[in-house]
């Protein structure tokens, strides 16, 4: 009998050693599995570095709220994410940027369509919207454009600039058929729309165009926003601005995707609500140095201009409406048909 009980008892043992030893098995097994699915993102403790270029170089104008946007997300993170801000094309050339995020080696680009368009033709809606950056989170069109970034590998986080463009003249226009002949110093994204008004686009280097509005080699020429053309001197010939602002900026932030999922889900969360408020600031600053610049020019002589009514919708019609039907060659009618509709959407 005392056998038996001997018996019994080293079993039991036996038993409770391999439970013991299956537990330890599991808890490893967990403990590795959490590891690795916290690999590809950022702990608490720990601090992601991201490398970031743009187009334009630190101190032109038109980047000065870039730092903006890096605060506000070093902020939002408790400085889990930092963004090294290396510079624009003297450190990476414009043509080359967009690769270099594709390929890891920076994280981030202020970029515009220009450089990716021919891989996500769809992102020409970008400056074809009517909202401000706000109203296009509110309207489903910035979902709708970081769902197509996402096709080709990037993050789309938000825009950095904003601003229309104008026609700045040297003889003053009342309708639209005034522009008919007129040569105007302009870029290749406004050739379809100058191409239906019947203007002649001149694609001249931005050093030469002081010398060519001078000399009468162009009448004017075509500028978004409004800093910049005083002081480049090239309202001392052209001091008549067509005050009918067509389009917006296509200016971009994109990540590299591999570095977004790198980001903590609640980072991630943090960045996006950050972008939201910066891109409301960004706005209200360059509407305010705009503001600002057009008193100026009112002080240096310089006359804004408008069309009647029926002239002002004939113009805004046709810069939308030529730019619509050239994306439906590139792209399919139920995107860019999806794309109108919500860059089009009013707010709520």
């Amino acid at each position: 009998m005392k056998l038996i009980h001997r018996f019994n008892f080293l079993s039991l043992l036996l038993l409770i050693t391999l439970l013991a030893a299956c537990g330890d098995s599991t808890d490893q097994e967990t403990t590795e599995s959490n590891a690795s699915e916290d690999e590809s993102s950022n702990t608490d403790d720990e601090i992601v570095t991201l490398d970031a270029v743009s187009f334009l170089g630190k101190g032109d104008p038109l980047t000065a709220t870039i730092e903006d946007w890096i605060n506000s997300v070093e902020n939002a993170t408790e400085g889990r994410v930092e963004i090294n801000w290396r510079g624009g094309a003297d450190v990476i050339p414009i043509e080359e940027q967009f690769e270099s995020m594709n390929s890891n080696v920076i994280d981030i680009n202020f970029t515009y369509i220009g450089q990716y368009q021919s891989d996500l033709p769809i992102s020409r809606a970008l400056p074809l919207s009517q909202l401000k950056p706000w109203e296009e989170r509110n309207s489903g069109f910035y979902d709708f454009m970081d769902e197509q970034h996402n096709e080709i590998g990037v993050k789309y986080i938000g825009r950095w600039l904003t601003g229309s463009p104008r026609l700045w003249l040297n003889e003053p226009v009342e309708t639209v058929d005034d522009l008919n002949n007129r040569v105007i110093r302009s870029t290749p994204n406004y050739t379809r729309f100058f191409d239906e008004l019947g203007i002649s686009s001149s694609m001249i280097d931005p050093s030469e165009v002081y010398t060519a509005l001078q000399t009468g080699q162009v009448e004017g020429f075509v500028y978004g926003g409004l800093t910049g053309p005083r002081k480049d001197g090239w309202t001392d010939s052209a001091k008549y601005v067509l005050d009918e602002p067509f389009w917006t900026q296509n200016c971009t932030i994109l990540m590299n995707n591999d570095s977004w999922d790198n980001i903590s889900s609640e980072d991630q969360e943090a960045i996006m609500e950050a972008t939201a408020e910066y891109e409301r600031d960004m706005v209200e600053y360059y509407e305010s140095q705009f503001e600002e610049e057009r008193q100026t020019l009112k002080e240096n002589d310089v006359e804004f201009i408008e069309f009647p009514e029926e002239e002002e919708e004939k113009f805004l019609n046709t810069a939308y409406d030529v730019e619509w039907e050239s994306l439906q060659s590139e792209s399919s009618t139920e995107l860019v048909e999806k794309a109108r509709e919500l860059a089009t959407k009013e707010e709520g």
